[in-house]
């Protein structure tokens, strides 16, 4: 599959994640790790930035110290929503999604 098609599809299916749910998307953060994954070729300065930023965002997600006990999951999807609104700003910006009420 052209790398296009494929990063459209997955922005639509992350776009479609947000209508359900506005306020996390719903099933959006592979979505957007595939999304970001295939932009790893683009050579535009945007896209890197953003991609060291959704980099930046999903290790600390993934860090132990982030939240007490009883709120790992609740602080790892709060984390994780901020990246994936990243994801859909590159999106957006690409022409990939035509919502922005999300972001």
């Amino acid at each position: 599959m052209n790398s296009e098609p494929y990063s459209a599809e997955l922005a639509a299916a992350m776009e479609a994640g947000f209508i359900r749910n506005p306020n996390t998307g719903e099933h959006c953060h592979s979505l957007a790790d595939a999304y970001m994954a295939s932009l790893a070729e683009s050579s535009l300065p945007e896209d890197v930035e953003a991609r060291e930023e959704y980099d930046r965002l999903v290790a600390w997600s993934l860090e132990k110290s982030n939240a007490s006990p009883g709120e790992v999951v609740m602080t790892f999807n709060y984390i994780r929503v901020k990246a994936v609104r990243v994801a859909m700003k590159v999106a957006q910006r690409r022409g990939e999604v035509r919502r922005n009420e999300f972001l």
